[in-house]
């Protein structure tokens, strides 16, 4: 860029006319939360280390840290937000190599980014955004409104500024596009991470910060052909599809099944490293996705280090007889080349890829590059999806139909318990309800459209819910009704108003297993079980118990679609 005297003399004015404005109106005019300065300085931290790094894509140099500028946003408000894009300018000026004068630089920048963040933040709070809490929906929608105008008016201010200076802007256009694709791309890790973050506070940087500090490593050190910056462009979108998973199996189904479009293979086995040594297959795909047992491939119960696996770096074998190499790994006749590849977190390797085709010297060192950068992806997203999980796990909503779960089921029945020993409530009933031949809708249809089957069931279930009621799914296939004050004869008479109901229903679904996809009309039935207090029970575990008992002997062993009812000292009844 060309800088003249005049320019700089007009862009130092500019800077004392806009800049100091700014900030005055960050602090009196928006809104700020309490400051935590340790945290602060490890967003710091953070921030420096990531603008040390960039990375060349098509030509253009790309720094990666406006993920931390949104979560520091999103936390602490305009005001953070803007001294620590000041701080990252300044860390720029030392970092990125140019023939402009560092001062002029550091004023053009900041008066661009202060406008940028004004109006950024602005839209932010009309969208409903705010620091207190708000919903999910509406932090999704406002973060990414704030994001893309964020984006955009960084582009317009550049184009303008480079007009009033009459430069050249040849290569803006592509700058703009990488901007917007960079920043949408990397909203999401400062959603989830401030999501994390509210949650744990400063260990969220170990779930996001450190992983993305090392993925970005590997990147800026691999990015130098332009064969591998296609390949990352397609990286990315994985990468930005693995943050977006939040559970295991979309996690391993999501990255196994991108990986494809970057690197071909015939089969891919995603396997885990346990304690001890003990190698365990997660997933793999064999023509398609699944969660079990491989059909071509065995390997050895345990890791020794001697098997072939290198748990430090990824290797080639391209060749059949090179095969051997791999101890105690058994193939498809097929398989000509492997690729094997260590997931590594923090250091530690985790688990294996292997990757399989049919064809001699089917892989390279530039795809080896890639799976090390998609493997540190990977690893990344199941490191939160596991932490969701768990999260999940021990809150009270089943988080695929809806209903409350079985962690909330046991404090729920405990309460119940206290509330008929104190007399406030005279009677307790257990509905236990299982669906028929479930296995087989799963073989026929697919875990997709059995996993349909159980949230319209349980929308069928709500129906019947009253106050005080309590549904819950059990497991599986397999729900539970807790009736506070209803005698069996009533509990029988809701069960068998259940299961006449389902028998009746029409469930649509589309077959994952089809290759049309078309929606199709099924039936299916369910069988039930009738317990209570203190006719059969005493307390909620024998409840529960006993319910299930006659769910299986009085429905399942009866010839299923029926009620069975629990009968102390006798013959468990079955209704029709």
């Amino acid at each position: 860029m060309n800088i003249t005297a005049a320019n700089k003399r007009n862009m130092y004015i500019l800077w004392l006319l806009v800049v100091p404005f700014a900030f005055y109106a960050a602090l009196n005019f928006f809104p700020s939360a309490t400051y935590d300065y340790l945290n602060l300085f490890i967003f710091l931290s953070f921030l420096i280390v990531i603008m040390m790094i960039s990375i060349p894509v098509d030509r253009v140099s790309i720094s990666l840290e406006r993920w931390i500028i949104f979560s520091l946003f999103f936390q602490y408000g305009v005001l953070a937000e803007m001294i620590f894009m000041q701080i990252a300018m300044f860390v720029l000026l030392f970092t990125l190599k140019s023939s402009t004068p560092k001062t002029f630089r550091f004023a053009f920048n900041s008066i661009v980014f202060s406008i940028v963040s004004l109006v950024s933040s602005y839209v932010f709070y009309a969208f409903g955004g705010s620091l207190e809490n708000m919903s999910l929906t509406t932090f999704f929608i406002a973060g990414f409104v704030y994001a893309s105008v964020y984006s955009l008016v960084n582009s317009l201010l550049l184009i303008v500024v480079f007009k009033m200076l009459k430069q050249k802007n040849s290569g803006m256009k592509k700058v703009v596009i990488w901007d917007l694709v960079t920043t949408i791309l990397l909203l999401p890790f400062a959603i989830i991470f401030t999501l994390l973050f509210q949650l744990i506070s400063g260990k969220a940087f170990l779930l996001i910060g450190v992983p993305f500090l090392l993925v970005l490593l590997v990147t800026s050190k691999y990015l130098k052909s332009d064969i591998l910056n296609d390949l990352l462009s397609s990286a990315a979108v994985i990468g930005h599809h693995l943050a977006d998973s939040l559970r295991v199996d979309d996690v391993l189904r999501t990255f196994v099944e991108k990986l494809k479009n970057v690197i071909p293979y015939e089969s891919a086995y995603i396997i885990d490293l346990r304690v001890g040594g003990n190698l365990i297959m997660l997933s793999c795909v064999e023509g398609e996705f699944q969660r079990a047992e491989a059909m071509n491939l065995s390997f050895p119960a345990k890791n020794y280090g001697s098997d072939g696996l290198d748990v430090e770096a990824t290797r080639l074998f391209l060749t059949k007889k090179s095969l051997s190499a791999l101890k105690g790994f058994t193939f498809d006749p097929l398989v000509e080349s492997v690729m094997t590849a260590p997931v590594k977190r923090d250091g530690k390797t985790e688990g294996f890829l292997i990757l399989t085709s049919n064809q001699k010297y089917a892989f390279d060192d530039v795809q080896t590059k890639m799976v090390d950068l998609l493997t540190s992806y990977f690893a990344t997203a199941m490191v939160k999806a596991r932490y969701y999980e768990k999260t999940v796990e021990k809150s009270t909503r089943c988080a695929l139909t809806g209903i409350h779960n079985y962690h909330y089921l046991e404090q729920k029945l405990d309460e119940e318990i206290v509330h008929f020993h104190t007399g406030k409530v005279k009677s307790l009933s257990a509905i236990m309800l299982d669906i028929d031949r479930f296995k087989s809708i799963n073989d026929t249809y697919g875990h997709q459209s059995g996993n349909d089957l159980l949230v319209s069931l349980a929308n069928l279930l709500t129906k019947y819910q009253h106050k005080g009621m309590t549904l819950a799914r059990y497991g599986g296939e397999e729900f539970t009704i807790i009736l506070p004050n209803y005698s069996k004869e009533d509990a029988i008479k809701l069960a068998e108003l259940i299961r006449n109901d389902v028998e009746k229903s029409k469930f649509e679904i589309i077959p994952d297993l089809s290759d049309d996809k078309e929606p199709i009309i099924v039936q299916m039935t369910i069988s039930l079980g009738v317990s209570s207090i203190p006719d059969d029970a005493k307390d909620g575990k024998d409840l529960l118990r006993n319910a299930d008992r006659a769910l299986y002997i009085g429905g399942k062993q009866a010839g299923r679609n029926r009620v069975g009812v629990y009968e102390e000292n006798s013959d468990i009844k079955v209704t029709n």
